[in-house]
Order: C-alpha cells, then structure tokens, then sequence
C-alpha cells in the first residue's frame, strides 16, 4: 500500500554518486565506517522520516512514497531531483583581497562561507578567485537503495522516533519510554539518568512539542517530560566504601616503604 503524506516511517538508505561511487549519505553504521565517513555525532540505524516533511532528496521521497513496509528498492535520481542541475550564473568571480581581509587563504577546492552561503573555490589566478555557489553534487546522478523498515502506526511508536531524533545517537530506544493513554490523549516521555548529560535538553523538548503539535495533533493533547535519576543502592555504596579502605590501605603501605627506605 502506497505512502501518504503525515505518514511515520522507518527507512534506511544509502545514496552514492553513480559515475563515481561516492558515499554522500548513509543510515548504515557499518557503510559509514568502510568509508571512511562515520561520524559519532551521527544516529545510524532505521531513521524516521514523516512523508511528505521535505527532509528527504525529492526523487528519493517520490520513490519511497510507492513502497510497502518491509519493500527494498534501487533508484537512480536525476540532478533536477537530486541537488539540482548546475546553474553558471552561479559562479562568481571574486576578487583575493576581499578574502584576506576576512582571514581566509583563499585555495582551489576549499569551502568558504559568504554572505551566509557556502560556496566552493574553483581556481585561483593572481588576484581573482573563481567561486561557486552550485551545490558541490550539482549536475550529479545520485544512486540510491532505499528500504521501508517499519511503517509506525501507535502515537506511542511515533513519540519516541520523535523524541530520538531530537536526542544525542548514544540514546538509546531502551533509554526512553512512552506511557500513552488514548482516552485522555496524554503522552508521557520518560527518559533516564542518561537525559541528565545533554545539553539544550529543554530545546530538544521544545523542538518535540512543536512537532507533535504538527504531526500528531490528532492523537496527542498534552505531553509531560520526566528524567529519572536512579541512586546508588546500598550494595554499591558498600562496594565504593570498601574500595576506598583499600585504597587507603595502599597508600599507607606506599608511605611506610617510603619511610623504611
């Protein structure tokens, strides 16, 4: 059954560039680090995509929009659906000393940002420097396998992919639980001690409510955050009490050595 816009999906995918082989994006750990491209910061895995949300390329959403849960496909995606076609009104030519004057050196194949757009230098010729704006995959074909994981459906289901998301990749999903209670429409996100490390957690919640707001509108009223903290228990603060007798014990040998010595 075909995908619809609002729709919560599970989707894992990797796209390369098809004359060259080139990883540009990838939801599989272990690609990422044959690679050479993992990045620690990055949550690998089955990622949530909601149909329709514009997060995906527009050729990889149109052809994941005609699979079913569980369908894996190959696709080769055009510039124009892609990162657009190269576009030569574009590329700028720039003169060196307005670089300099920013502390940038300026060297072909290097990403500057200007005025708040990223942009790549071509060539470099006494003092005029050839920039382009394009897209670095501009005029590229990019080839994609794409695979439905799972289609959610429970608003408890699709909470806790919204809430992950917006979390640190070393959160896990047994690192937060979702009580739902449909007849009052009520969502409460429970995360443990592991919520306490993340900085801008209350941005995170921000970030959660305003979606759930747009996407699960018809399905959640009102959600509660809680952090649980669990203390140590008193087999452990024995096991912290007798480590640091040991300890203390050590040192008082060291010391009476040193003395004897």
């Amino acid at each position: 059954m075909p995908l619809n816009d609002g729709d919560f999906v599970l989707v894992e995918y990797t796209l390369r560039v098809k004359d060259t082989g080139k990883l540009v994006d990838t939801t599989s750990e272990e690609e990422a680090k044959k690679e050479g491209t993992y990045d620690p910061r990055e949550r690998y895995g089955p990622r949530l995509v909601i149909v329709g949300e514009g997060r995906l390329l527009p050729g990889l959403e149109k052809a994941l929009k005609e699979l079913d849960e569980g369908q894996e496909k190959t696709i080769e995606i055009p510039p124009e659906d892609a990162f657009g076609k190269r576009d030569p009104s574009k590329i700028k030519i720039m003169h060196r000393n307005a670089f300099l004057k920013s502390g940038v050196v300026p060297e072909p194949g290097k990403v500057v940002e200007i005025n708040g757009q990223l942009a790549v230098i071509r060539s470099v010729t006494g003092g005029r420097v050839v920039v382009d704006f394009n897209h670095p995959l501009a005029g590229r074909t990019i080839e994609a396998k794409i695979k439905v994981v799972k289609v959610l459906k429970a608003p408890e289901e699709k909470l806790l992919h919204l809430v992950l998301r917006r979390l640190l990749p070393s959160i896990k999903e047994n690192d937060v639980k979702i009580e739902y209670t449909p007849e009052e429409k009520k969502a409460r996100v429970i995360m443990n001690e592991k919520a306490l490390g993340i900085q801008d957690l209350q941005v995170a919640k921000r970030i959660v409510v305003l979606e759930a707001a747009k996407y699960l509108k018809d399905e959640v009223k009102e959600i509660e955050f809680v952090e649980t903290v669990k203390l140590e228990t008193k087999k452990q603060e024995e096991k912290t009490e007798q480590e640091g007798k040991q300890t203390g014990t050590e040192t008082a040998q060291a010391e009476t050595t040193s003395a004897q010595s």
